[in-house]
């Protein structure tokens, strides 16, 4: 029993490796020195492989599951991977391998092996934290494991205490980083060996009792089935064959060591069931979320990474062979107003009806993809001809642009589509789609519904759009913008008010006109910044003119739709107000009719805060928006603004002379001023005059100046 528990002892705390080898040499000693104890070592064995079997089961099932796991966080970093080093979404990722006990370490790379991000997990840290005791520095693993992952190839790699995962994060053709992940297969097996010891156990003792019973009353019969027991053994091991039974022999020592025996087979068999169906359920799992990486969820189309590598895969294959490849970029036309006004629901079946109808009407060469939102990319490979890219394009602009019926609702579509070719960006994918998604805004630009080729023009306008959206921020930072003030006079000539215009001198672009940067700061959504800045300006300017021009003057100030929505805008101008740091009294906000009628239902209690506090409403550029009268009476406004491109006609047109008296008319029945701008030449001015318009404003009066220039000639304006 001594011996026999001895030579099991040795067995199990040196590992699973070799079990067989040194239990059967301990074995024989055993048995030349006691032959007694032969029955019982044969049991110890039987335990001792079992361990092996059961280990070797674990190591499979452990590796699968951490090549799971690192599959499905290396693409749910794709999202992340660009972020700042060490984010807090990349961070999140990481900490969900706080949940498996045996995560020693993670790290995850960019494109170009800079390390982004760390996490030390439970085992890490106490291995962590025992060689700072014992060593007094971290283990060699985490101190130099991230220098050498640029040489270790992709994939799961095993050491003899280890388990390494190395993913690519993004697509093996344009990877966006790594992620390695580090588990602590030593300590996981040995937790696991002793779970296992302590529940065979009980077998263990039970087999040593039986053994030694057969083995004193007849060992040489007892010896026979055992080396029965042992072949099989073997054969398991050798075959890994679980489904194995051995005869029960009629002898009730033996037929209880035999009975133990296939007992732990069943057991065995039972386990390793268990592993195949979970490795076949992370399998599935794997496959599912493959599928959700490059399929779009709604319309079952390519997505944005799919198409990606599809795309890149052609160009290789174009390019190889000096063919042609063409790429539409579809965008569709009011979308956004058909998901805000019927919902998303909507919205989504409008989406899959007509990504349906675009897919039915392509050919089995071309590839419909969609790159997120309302913009879908189609893939036309071997073009022989221009004109079938645009035929294909003619084709989808048929099908869409017409009423559809969805939901029981009938909705108007059409699309704009930017056609680009491959050999115009050297066979480039990120090039290519940018110059088709130029075209597709060129398209918009000129009135939708049709197509248009890029053109090289067409991407130095964009790249002087994108560098001016980049400079709007360096100007806002380094005070670049200014402020100028156009004169506003009565009838009498007499300055009344002033209109606050923006001006922006740029070190790189030079005098940039409000006109370009003003929609691509509302494109970028940084109007509402520019408007906080114009505001806060205005605030230590305008004690100055007030001074200089006396205290009635009327300063007005442009207030954009963004602002209207922006918390921070109406947050700072009511504050300034209350706090009279902006006098009140005398500011006037002006704001486009089309503005106030989109926003009608914001817009109104603003509005309203704003005249409690004396300031003044002007409806700007009146008669170029909706002009609804049935809106016009409940604006509550104080002035009518005539756009200029009326007053600019008066003298030329008879019908702008009369849509002009009749905005006159119109605004004193309901008691509103009226201010006319862009006033140049006198017949303009007398035409205005006579017609009952109170407040003129042009070039033919002043011109805007900054404020030094305008109070070092305050004489000029008495």
């Amino acid at each position: 029993m001594t011996a026999l528990s001895y030579i099991l002892f040795k067995a199990v705390i040196a590992g699973p490796y070799n079990l067989k080898e040194r239990f059967l040499k301990s074995l024989r000693s055993e048995i030349s020195f006691n032959t007694l104890a032969s029955v019982s070592i044969v049991s110890a064995l039987i335990i001792g492989l079992s361990i092996y079997v059961y280990e070797k089961l674990y190591i499979e099932f452990v590796s699968e599951e951490v090549n799971a796991i690192g599959v499905n966080m290396a693409v749910d970093l794709i999202d992340y991977i660009e972020e700042p080093a060490g984010s807090l979404n990349q961070t999140e990722v990481l900490l969900r391998l706080d949940e498996y006990e045996y995560a020693e370490a993670a790290y995850i790379f960019s494109s170009d092996d800079t390390l982004l991000n760390i996490y030390v997990g439970p085992s890490g840290l106490k291995d962590s934290a025992e060689s700072i005791q014992t060593e007094g520095h971290l283990p060699p693993e985490h101190a130099n494991f991230y220098r050498n992952i640029a040489t270790l190839p992709l994939g799961l790699h095993r050491t003899s205490n280890k388990v390494i995962i190395v993913k690519t994060i993004g697509e093996d053709v344009y990877p966006m980083g790594k992620l390695a992940l580090l588990f602590n297969l030593e300590a996981a097996l040995k937790a696991s060996r002793q779970r296992y010891i302590i529940l065979v156990t009980p077998s263990v003792a039970f087999l040593i009792a039986i053994s030694l019973i057969i083995s004193a009353r007849a060992q040489r019969k007892a010896l026979r089935p055992l080396n029965t027991l042992i072949e099989t053994m073997d054969s398991v091991v050798d075959d890994k064959t679980y489904d194995v039974k051995v005869e029960e022999g009629n002898k009730k020592e033996m037929l209880a060591l035999s009975r133990a025996f296939n007992n732990m087979m069943t057991n065995i068999k039972a386990q390793s069931e268990a592993n195949r169906q979970k490795t076949e359920m992370l399998q599935k799992q794997q496959s599912q979320m493959e599928r959700l990486a490059n399929f779009d969820a709604l319309t079952g189309l390519p997505n944005r990474q799919c198409l990606m590598k599809l795309l890149s895969d052609e160009l290789i294959k174009a390019q190889r062979n000096n063919c042609e490849l063409g790429l539409l970029f579809i965008d569709l036309d009011g979308f956004k107003s058909i998901n805000d006004s019927f919902g998303h629901d909507t919205g989504d079946r409008f989406l899959l009806h007509i990504s349906s109808l675009m897919e039915n009407a392509l050919s089995e060469r071309s590839t419909l993809g969609r790159l997120g939102g309302d913009e879908f990319v189609v893939i036309v490979p071997e073009l022989t001809s221009y004109t079938y890219l645009e035929d294909t394009a003619r084709k989808i602009l048929n099908i869409v642009s017409k009423s559809h019926t969805v939901n029981q609702l009938r909705l108007d579509s059409s699309v704009s589509i930017g056609l680009a070719l491959a050999r115009d960006c050297d066979y480039s994918a990120t090039n290519l789609i940018t110059n088709a998604d130029v075209a597709m805004y060129k398209a918009k630009y000129s009135g939708k519904a049709r197509y248009v080729w890029f053109t090289d023009e067409m991407l130095a306008h964009t790249k002087r759009k994108v560098l001016i959206s980049s400079r709007i921020t360096d100007a806002l930072e380094n005070d670049a913008f200014y402020l100028s003030y156009q004169a506003k006079v009565d009838t009498d000539k007499n300055v009344i008010g002033f209109e606050t215009l923006l001006r922006w001198q740029d070190e790189v672009l030079g005098q940039v006109s409000p006109a370009e940067f003003i929609p691509i700061a509302e494109q970028t959504d940084k109007i509402s910044i520019i408007t906080l800045w114009v505001l806060k300006q205005l605030s230590h300017e305008s004690p100055m003119l007030l001074k200089a021009f006396g205290s009635h003057i009327t300063l007005s100030v442009n207030l954009s739709t963004h602002d209207l929505n922006n918390h921070n805008v109406i947050d700072f101008l009511l504050n300034e107000l209350d706090t009279g740091r902006l006098p009140a009294s005398n500011l006037e906000f002006e704001i486009t009719e089309t503005a106030y009628m989109n926003n009608f239902n914001v817009a109104t209690p603003f509005f309203t805060a704003l005249k409690k506090f004396g300031c003044k409403i002007a409806l700007d550029d009146f008669g170029t928006g909706y002009s609804s009268l049935s809106y016009l009476t409940q604006f509550d406004i104080d002035t009518l603004k005539i756009d200029k491109s009326f007053v600019s006609k008066i003298s030329e047109s008879k019908q702008s002379e009369m849509i002009t008296k009749t905005i006159i008319e119109m605004a004193k029945s309901l008691n509103f001023a009226v201010c006319a701008e862009g006033v140049e030449t006198h017949e303009q001015a007398h035409f205005l005059i006579n017609q009952g318009c109170s407040m003129l404003q042009g070039f033919l009066y002043y011109k805007p100046l900054p404020l030094k220039e305008l109070v070092d000639n305050v004489t000029v304006y008495s």
